[in-house]
């Protein structure tokens, strides 16, 4: 079962744009919430992040995943 706070932490990336403004945002540090996506993307089977070096963005199906999530 998903865990709220996780997608909480996806509504707020989506927000905010970067893990460091969601960490600030959330109160909590900058590895908690790349964990958190990490698992979440684990417990729903797809990839909701693009990944580049220093960089970390919403794929499409990430985008309707915090919308839905919101």
């Amino acid at each position: 079962m998903l865990s709220n706070y996780l997608l909480e932490e996806l509504v707020t990336f989506a927000r905010c744009g970067t893990l460091a403004q969601t960490a600030t945002a959330l109160h909590v540090t900058q590895p908690t919430v790349t964990r958190g996506m990490q698992k979440l993307e684990t417990e729903l089977g797809v990839q909701l992040f693009l990944r580049q070096p220093n960089r970390l963005s919403l794929t499409p199906t990430g985008e309707l995943a915090a919308r839905e999530a919101a």
